[in-house]
């Protein structure tokens, strides 16, 4: 048996592990505990995202070229000691450091994952369950997250903040045993410079098509929204009076909603109908939390229908444009094209937030979230990208 055919399942282990499923509701937290601002904090993330910038292509580069199982491994144990030291840092310098060092094991695995699930299945004639397994893996990233809110709960009543992240970081070393089991699967091997040459010619033919461009513009702008909302999400809980130890509460209670939609729902009819109730849902939970009504609080569970759901269409249709020899370099053009957005995105939220108040800041984020996206759904429309074929 050909040990490629398991990726799928060490991916599905290795999920749970890669999520921050027990720091992630008090990382917004933690940094204001350290004397951060908001926009301190977005600044901070956008150094990150800069960082994966210059990284995102080259990563993918050495993933094709050198083997993406291995930049997997390679990723694993990074990521779980800089976590690690992340728990016991107290200045921005070390966060700077860190973050620099978290992009660095990012790059490594960013959209790198994604194609060597595509290859695996693609070599074993199983390419069209793709969207299916991706979601799985998804549901069970977002599982761990429930689950590991007890232990949050724990240390940070008990413990630290700080704390939680020091527990993400033993996870992510843990669940390296995962990802030292995966392999490579069959995929082009040539020359470095008849690869290199020919990567920049598949770059240049992806973005020379109108469809898979307007495909990044949604997936970018539908991504940011969520993300954005997620570093939001702390201040927006404050300001309603809810106590920071039940954010991993709500956390937990959001993860298994989101757990639930990617098991459920698998998308492969009424596409473009699902696309136009994601750009609509990124800008109305906006405006929900702009009103700052504790009694609409449990809209935010619509972004997490757009975090849930949108992104395993949008790269599917992405990865029909792209040659199966440069998947990981293209998937990380397009990553790379998602983090340019949110490094330039975060701090002007964080800014206008600090500067106007949490409501100008949400009304304004929503408006502009959507309606980048319909505008991205109406020359998608023209091109068919989502309608039915038959």
């Amino acid at each position: 048996m050909n040990r490629y055919k398991q990726n799928a399942k060490w991916l599905t282990y290795y999920a749970p592990f890669k999520s921050l499923s027990i720091s992630a509701a008090y990382l917004t937290p933690f940094f204001l505990q350290r004397g951060l601002s908001l926009s301190g904090v977005f600044l901070l993330q956008s150094i990150f995202s800069l960082a994966f910038l210059l990284w995102e292509i080259p990563s993918g580069y050495i993933a094709d070229r050198f083997g993406r199982a291995l930049s997997i491994k390679l990723s694993a144990p990074i990521v779980g000691l800089a976590m690690i030291a992340y728990g016991f840092s107290s200045h921005y310098w070390q966060f700077v450091v860190l973050e620099l060092i978290l992009a660095l094991a990012g790059g490594l695995i960013s959209g790198i994952d994604t194609a060597l699930l595509i290859d695996s299945l693609r070599a074993d004639g199983r390419e069209a369950e793709f969207v299916k397994l991706s979601q799985r893996i998804n549901a069970i990233g977002f599982g761990a997250t429930a689950l590991g809110v007890p232990i949050a709960v724990i240390l940070v009543t008990y413990v630290s903040v700080g704390s939680t992240l020091v527990a993400d970081g033993v996870l992510a070393l843990i669940g390296s045993v995962f990802a030292f089991k995966l392999v490579e699967a069959p995929h082009f091997n040539s020359s470095q410079e008849a690869l290199r040459l020919s990567a920049w010619h598949a770059m240049k033919k992806l973005g020379h098509s109108a469809e898979a461009r307007w495909l990044v513009v949604l997936g970018s702008v539908l991504n940011a929204a969520t993300y954005l909302a997620f570093w939001l999400s702390a201040p927006y809980y404050q300001s309603m009076g809810i106590p920071v130890v039940l954010f991993s509460v709500v956390l937990a209670v959001r993860s298994l909603w989101k757990a639930w939609l990617s098991h459920h729902f698998l998308q492969e009819k009424h596409l473009e109908r699902n696309m136009l109730t994601y750009a609509s849902l990124a800008g109305l939970v906006y405006l929900a939390m702009a009103t700052r009504q504790l009694w609409l609080v449990w809209l935010v569970l619509g972004h997490d229908i757009v975090q849930a759901l949108q992104s395993q269409p949008i790269t599917a249709k992405l990865n029909a444009h792209i040659q199966h020899e440069f998947r990981a370099t293209m998937n990380s053009l397009v990553n790379l094209v998602q983090r340019l957005v949110y490094s330039l995105a975060g701090p002007l939220v964080g800014l206008l937030v600090d500067k106007a108040g949490l409501s100008v800041g949400f009304l304004l984020t929503g408006v502009v979230c959507s309606a980048t996206a319909f505008i991205a759904l109406a020359r998608l429309h023209k091109l068919n990208t989502f309608q039915q074929r038959r």
